[in-house]
């Protein structure tokens, strides 16, 4: 009876902590946690909330999870055979998969040195814009706020979905029959996202389980393969000259490029939900855990991508694949219909379990743009009743995706909107990497050093010049013509579009905060409001240029308006007494900032 129980109860244990990423050690956050840590921040930031008021429903496995879902949609499911297409060997696209790799992980790396900054902040990449860039102030937060808005979508999976729905089943459908089914994942896992994290965070786990477990299936049958333990008979003959047929087309190259990237795309997710982790084990989360995942998945990928190879077998017939290369594997590896549609409905179900992902962290960004204060009703995009979720962040993205599934036309127009989107985040890639910069030497200037974990200037550097260049990819063009490879006119109207976008929403900002209060007369100042469940938020007010004094003298927690920011005065006393401890004992505590407290 005895052994029964402990077999039992491990049993249970490993299904809780692995499969749904269930740890109450990890979530039962105490007020003296909380209070142990701390950030440092602009004081024109959005306030600090020192209790997160959405939980703490993030553990060490529901963030493998997180990762795993962000980055592995349909990437490794359809583009290995594009790649290998555009690149002509499977050699090369060993390489690009492996440059893939390691730029995304120096990426990572950039991030966690700014989660050890602001470890009380979710929202990834807004938070981090708006301290990088805090002059003028709110302008790169207002430019990132509307870009968000306006293309927050994750239409490209819930089309997959629906793809992959028809597929296994067997049906020939039509355009408006692929837009309706498309419509479901986004609206469930909308549901799911609206009435609890735990509930979204837990089905994010089990079907993140699933797709670990479909995955190594794969590479299992990828080494029967290679044995010749399949159907397939046993032919090495794919893996001899592997770098024969190579290109060195400049266009085939940034192809390439694009659709790496974007296999590898979604790392910067979990950084969506960073202050819902326990504070004792934020920095072990994103410092160890999160490169880890990471590597996991880049073994997965290589394993994946030799099945593939392996089962296959004929050069030729993968790149003729194309997005369905995974499903040419099962049906050549098991040689029934039966396994391709199998295969189909995993992939559907990796799909969906990317949407959820994308909800879970895309709300919490633009719950923080809300939280700045540059959206109207900011206390709405605040609020977290009643269920302790952000239902209005959540819901706006239901919207947007909804409308671009089924307002643009087929073809042309959806395509050019989805590759506007796409080329956003790379800008505001470059732009991260210059903020980091930004923000060490605003810290510096302050007396404050690295904390945790920083990554080495060199590499920063790279990840720079990595995004600048997938950047200026987007003007290469096609090879003897100026017609996108997706779309039927200019192949270069989506970046100069997008680049277009960003400087609209600047002249916006110039508008806003610099010509109305000129010939208004009034000056931008910042508020900050407090919600019944520890929601805090910024409120842009503005006030009479003759009261301004009177304004200023009132509430001096904030220094500058709109045109600059410093740190708050508690934080400034605090620096004092870091340069004083400093002066006192020796030279080496200046650099350790790890015992500097200062509160937000």
């Amino acid at each position: 009876m005895g052994i029964g129980s402990s077999v039992w109860n491990g049993t249970k244990n490993f299904f809780l902590v692995v499969v749904f990423g269930i740890n109450h050690e990890e979530t039962n956050v105490t007020d003296e946690d909380i209070s142990d840590f701390s950030d440092e921040q602009d004081s024109g930031g959005a306030p600090v909330e020192q209790k997160s008021p959405l939980g703490y429903q993030v553990t060490y496995f529901s963030a493998f999870y997180l990762v795993l879902q962000g980055v592995i949609g349909t990437g490794i499911f359809a583009t290995p055979a594009t790649i290998t297409k555009s690149m002509g060997s499977i050699g090369a696209s060993y390489i690009f998969w492996v440059v893939g790799f390691v730029v995304t992980l120096l990426q990572v790396f950039m991030y966690v040195e700014y989660v050890t900054y602001f470890r009380k902040r979710s929202g990834g990449d807004v938070v981090y814009l708006e301290q990088g860039f805090p002059n003028p102030q709110f302008m790169i937060p207002v430019t990132y706020a509307a870009v968000s808005i306006v293309l927050s979508f994750s239409t490209s999976s819930a089309s997959a979905f629906a793809q992959y729905i028809f597929k296994a089943a067997e049906y020939d459908y039509t355009d408006w029959e692929l837009r309706g089914l498309s419509v479901v994942p986004i609206f469930v896992t909308a549901v799911i996202a609206c009435i609890s994290t735990k509930a979204a965070m837990r089905l994010n786990s089990v079907l993140g389980f699933i797709k670990v477990v479909f995955l190594l299936f794969i590479i299992c049958t990828g080494f029967a393969a290679l044995n010749g333990s399949t159907k397939m008979p046993k032919n090495h003959d794919i893996f001899k000259n592997a770098w024969e047929g190579t290109t060195t087309n400049g266009n085939d190259i940034s192809n390439t490029i694009m659709k790496v990237v974007f296999a590898y795309g979604g790392t910067p997710y979990i950084f969506g939900v960073v202050a819902e982790t326990n504070p004792k084990n934020t920095i072990k989360t994103f410092k160890y855990f999160v490169p880890l995942t990471l590597f996991a998945i880049f073994i997965i990928y290589i394993l994946v991508i030799t099945s593939y190879y392996a089962g296959i077998q004929d050069l030729a017939e993968i790149k003729k694949g194309g997005n369905v290369i995974s499903a040419l594997y099962f049906e050549k590896i098991f040689q029934t219909k039966s396994a391709k549609r199998a295969m189909c409905a995993m992939v559907a179900l990796s799909a969906f379990g990317h949407m959820q992902t994308v909800y879970i962290s895309h709300s919490r960004a633009l719950r923080e743009c809300g939280r700045q204060g540059v959206l109207p009703f900011p206390k709405l995009w605040t609020s977290v009743k009643p269920w302790g979720t952000p239902i209005f962040p959540i819901c706006v993205t239901f919207i947007v995706n909804l409308i671009i599934l089924l307002a643009p036309p087929p073809g042309d127009a959806y395509n050019f909107i989805v590759d506007c989107g796409s080329y956003s985040g790379y800008i505001f890639n470059v732009l991260l990497a210059v903020g980091l910069f930004k923000v060490r030497a605003a810290r510096k200037k302050q007396g404050l050093g690295y904390r945790e974990f920083h990554i080495p200037t060199p590499l920063l550097v790279i990840v720079l010049l990595w995004y600048i260049f997938v950047l200026i990819m987007g003007f290469v063009p096609p090879e003897g013509t100026l017609i996108g490879s997706d779309v039927s006119f200019f192949y270069a109207a989506y970046p100069i579009t997008t680049i277009g976008l960003v400087l609209l929403c600047i002249l916006y900002f110039l508008v806003w905060a610099k010509v109305l209060p000129h010939f208004g007369g009034y000056t931008h100042r910042i508020g900050e409001f407090s919600l019944p469940n520890g929601e805090k938020g910024h409120t842009v007010v503005k006030v009479k240029n003759e009261d301004v004094e009177k304004w200023d003298a009132e509430h001096t927690h904030f220094k500058g308006g709109l045109s600059g920011a410093g740190y708050d005065d508690e934080a400034v006393s605090e620096v004092h007494l870091v340069h004083n401890r400093t002066n006192s004992n020796s030279e080496k505590s200046m650099k350790k900032d790890a015992d500097v407290s200062v509160k937000a």
